[in-house]
């Protein structure tokens, strides 16, 4: 009897196999794009999705985010990012470790923390016939697309960087960063084949072939001040063109895809530009995740180098001048005193016009006999879209004090306008995103990825 249901068991499984009932094993993926937004910490991802979803921003008549949707389909994982012998890492590090899986330094490009080369993974799928590409919103030289794409011992070595992106021949160098690229260098990338655009109405124009995009001579445009750059391609248009390019290949691609400027707006603790860049970032993912949807041999993974910053709303007690000021503005406030703050803050972080931190450059610069409160107030309201009251502050001169007291009327707190140590979120969307799920560390990334391309 035991062996007859033996039997059966053997021939059920067989016969389950034999109907298609049997999990098929995932093939290799052929493309990756890889989205990696400097200084994007778990907290900022948190800022964001929080205010699409429940604060009615511009752009999100459904209240769902690309960034929101990414993570409901897809797998997610914790990182750590210390480098060979830091706790905190810098962009150059971070790249290095994750481009290659290999442990390095701060300041180090594409080389282990003994200095010795280490290859990319751009560089081995260029090997096995894949396009590769690299996009910043930033510069092209600049730490995090450099760690792909060179091997020198110091991220500030930008000539060098760029000589070399065009000496590996990477198929779609976009970004800024002309002035590291000077005329003999554009001269090298024509005879290697590149199309050498520097506007958008240029770009638009590619259809094949590769391409040198030098779009601003260093950093491109904050995106909250990219109304007044018209001609200016957005991170999203450039991704959305390269996609087109390297999508030619039979053989796949890979492709790197920076928002950069995350980070600077993070550094310079202002959350408005901060949502700009954020809002920048989501519509890059809803291009790079429509692409995905539609060659489902293509995985995503969006991540981080490292955070900073680490900014956040926090409640507040206040004085008997602003308990009168938000009870006039009709505010609801706890306990008398306690301001919690309510999700029309991100409706008033929309209304701004200008980066803080270029503001904040060109008051420095002013005489501090300009520097009265009147001044300031007017500047300040010109640049945040809405009235300034600087009534609480003594020291008009102090630009760093008269912005840390916008943002505390703004219920914003930054702990630091620095890199922090803090674990990073990596959301891996399409074929094989399960091996991105978990606890790991940034080496990590590279034979994980080799393993979804089936080269382990």
């Amino acid at each position: 009897m035991k062996i007859r249901l033996f039997g059966l068991v053997i021939i059920g499984i067989f016969c389950f196999t034999n109907l298609g009932f049997a999990q098929e094993k995932v093939p290799p993926v052929k493309n990756i794009i890889w989205v990696i937004a400097d200084g994007m910490g778990p907290e900022i991802m948190g800022f964001f999705m929080e205010g699409v979803r429940y604060a009615d921003l511009e752009g999100y008549p459904d209240k769902v985010s690309s960034m929101e949707t990414m993570m409901q389909k897809g797998t997610q994982g914790l990182y750590f990012n210390k480098t060979y012998d830091t706790i905190v890492t810098d962009s150059a590090a971070s790249a290095t470790q994750m481009a290659t899986g290999q442990y390095s330094r701060p300041d180090y490009i594409g080389v282990d923390y003994n200095k010795n080369r280490v290859q990319s993974i751009l560089e081995l799928a260029q090997e096995k016939g894949k396009s590769t590409g690299v996009i910043s919103d930033a510069y092209v030289t600049d730490a995090t697309p450099a760690g792909f794409t060179a091997h020198v011992r110091s991220r500030r070595m930008k000539e060098e960087i760029a000589e070399q992106q065009i000496a590996l021949g990477v198929d779609v160098i976009s970004g800024g960063g002309l002035k590291y690229f000077n005329s003999d260098l554009q001269q090298k990338a024509k005879e290697k084949g590149y199309t050498f655009v520097k506007t958008r109405s240029e770009l638009n124009k590619v259809k094949k072939g590769k391409l040198l995009g030098l779009f601003s001579d260093v950093g491109m445009p904050m995106a909250i001040e990219m109304y007044k750059h018209p001609n200016t391609p957005t991170l999203a248009q450039q991704t959305e063109k390269a996609l087109e390019l390297l999508g030619q290949n039979p053989k796949g691609f890979f492709l790197m895809v920076e928002a950069g400027k995350v980070d600077w707006a993070a550094h310079a603790n202002d959350p408005g530009s901060l949502l700009a860049e954020m809002k920048t970032l989501d519509a890059t993912l809803a291009i790079v995740l429509a692409y995905a949807d539609k060659h489902p041999d293509t995985l995503v993974y969006l991540n981080a180098d490292h955070d900073t910053g680490l900014g956040t709303f926090v409640y507040q007690y206040l004085n008997n001048q602003k308990v009168a000021e938000k009870t006039k503005q009709g505010e609801v406030l706890y306990n008398g005193n306690t301001a919690y703050h309510s999700m029309n803050m991100y409706k008033e972080l929309e209304k701004q016009k200008r980066s803080l931190y270029y503001l904040g450059q060109e008051l420095r610069a002013q005489p501090d006999s300009m520097l009265t409160q009147d001044y300031l107030e007017r500047r300040l309201g010109e640049a945040l879209g809405v009235p300034v009251n600087l009534s609480g502050v003594h020291n008009f001169q102090d630009i760093s004090g008269v912005l840390k007291k916008i943002n505390e009327d703004r219920g914003v707190s930054w702990a630091t306008g620095n890199h922090s140590a803090a674990p990073l979120i990596g959301v891996a969307y399409g074929p094989h995103a399960e091996l991105f799920s978990g606890v790991y560390h940034n080496t990590d990334i590279f034979p994980r990825m080799k393993n979804a391309l089936g080269w382990e």
